[in-house]
């Protein structure tokens, strides 16, 4: 499968990261200094405009292909994405990013016959809003994916030094059946437990587990006995501030705040939510201090200035705030945020890259979800029908890096045990570390 990427800049340079270890990758840009930071990537350059007919006409797009116009400009990209479809093979799948709302109300495809013909509009930001929201919801965990229809949960968690695991191995951490602990992150690097492996203050732990064991486990271990989140804190009325508020605001017992620098758009937010709107500077201790944000269980800091949010965020953490989710707009400073201790470091354009590998379906595998900005992933392996007879879960373990962390099939959905069998037509969620995703996809044929 080739993946032509429409126009050059930020997203585009992620996309190319991030996918031409995998796939034939051409990148469309007629820019010289935007195309200057592709030239070390494996990736085949187009040099001209995505929107021009000679240079997708060049390009023989087939219907094996994937299109993802994702330049700056909006209607560059749509115009682009129609362009091909016109241009290209019947079957050609096109992905078209955009950063208005009513772009991607106008364009995203709700029927078969649309007359616009794009077949999946990516807004970032509603993204970016919505994983925060799901991660605001759970206390003290930094990162929250659900799969099977819920019923299977993956919770990423901290270890403090007061931690009850600290020191303990995974056999000794009173895992409850049907939970495990399947990544560990450790000085930036990440691993797959075993039996034997020691939990030390600073690491994160990802488990997987089916969600009631796992809710129980987490709420004894991490949460201190604590629920549900009660009160949460957003500095930034803009789109994603906004978003992330709606996504909150009728959660049952949450009592929002929303800060916002400009007066003028308090009034607007005012209208449009069912919560409490301050007139501030979300940086302006004596604001935080009058309104009581330290009471807050959640900050989260969503302006488009990295500046503010981290200031905002290192104020909120000063004040004793237990978790503090920050939006990082340049990607290249997630690990600086991380590294001064802000919990959750999200960045809109990863978690947008995260969604379209996740509808790019390879021969014998997909992308659920990214962990730790690539270094591992969730993914979906169905069992072949030769599969033979006997085969275990716990079999896998002559792959490196990879652990099965759920069987799922019309007759069960399962947090599974090492000597659960292995049948034909099984889905396995396999978490594995980047270097391990190939071979198992090459052990499961």
């Amino acid at each position: 499968m080739r993946i032509v990427i429409g126009g050059g800049g930020e997203i585009s340079l992620q996309f190319a990261r991030e996918l031409s270890a995998d796939y034939d990758v051409v990148v469309i840009e007629d820019d010289p200094e935007i195309l200057r930071p592709f030239e070390v990537l494996d990736v085949q350059i187009a040099r001209g405009k995505p929107t021009h007919i000679a240079t997708l006409q060049g390009l023989e797009l087939s219907a094996r292909d994937k299109f993802v116009a994702c330049s700056d400009s909006d209607e560059q990209n749509i115009l682009a994405c129609m362009a091909a479809k016109r241009l290209g093979e019947e079957g050609l799948f096109t992905f078209c990013f955009v950063s208005k709302e009513e772009y991607y109300k106008s364009f995203r495809r709700e029927t078969d016959d649309d007359i616009f013909d794009i077949d999946k509009v990516i807004w970032p930001q509603q993204r970016l809003a919505n994983e925060i929201a799901l991660i605001a919801r759970e206390p003290e965990a930094i990162d929250v994916e659900h799969f099977a229809g819920g019923k299977i949960d993956l919770m990423e968690y901290r270890i403090d030094e007061d931690s009850s695991l600290v020191g303990k191995r995974v056999t000794e951490a009173g895992l409850p059946k049907r939970v495990l602990a399947v990544a560990l992150i450790s000085d930036g690097r990440v691993s797959i437990p075993r039996a034997d492996t020691l939990f030390d203050p600073g690491d994160k732990v990802i488990f997987m587990g089916e969600h009631e064991p796992l809710t129980k486990f987490a709420r004894s271990v991490f949460q201190k006995g604590k629920t549900k989140v009660n009160t949460v804190t957003v500095i930034g009325g803009g789109t994603v501030g906004v978003m992330v508020a709606k996504e909150l605001q009728h959660d049952k017992g949450v009592e929002l705040k929303l800060i916002e620098v400009d007066q003028e758009r308090c009034g607007e937010i005012a209208s449009e939510l069912d919560c409490m709107v301050l007139y501030g500077n979300g940086s302006d201790l004596s604001l935080l201090r009058e309104e009581e944000i330290a009471k807050s269980d959640v900050l989260v800091s969503v302006t488009s200035d990295d500046e503010k949010n981290l200031l905002g965020s290192l104020l909120a953490k000063q004040m004793g705030i237990p978790k503090i989710i920050t939006r990082v707009n340049n990607p290249t400073n997630i690990g600086l945020f991380e590294g001064v201790g802000i919990d959750v470091a999200i960045n809109a354009l990863s978690t947008a890259v995260d969604a379209v590998q996740t509808m790019l379906r390879a021969p014998k595998s997909s992308l659920h979800a990214t962990l730790e900005q690539g270094k591992a992933a969730v993914i979906e392996i169905e069992v072949p029908e030769d599969w033979p007879v006997g085969k275990k879960v716990k079999d896998l373990d002559k792959v490196p890096g990879a652990i099965v962390g759920a069987v799922v099939s019309e007759k069960r959905k399962i947090v599974p045990h090492g000597d659960d069998l292995l049948e034909p037509g099984d889905h396995l969620l396999v978490v594995a570390t980047k270097d391990a995703k190939k071979k198992v996809e090459k052990y499961f044929g």
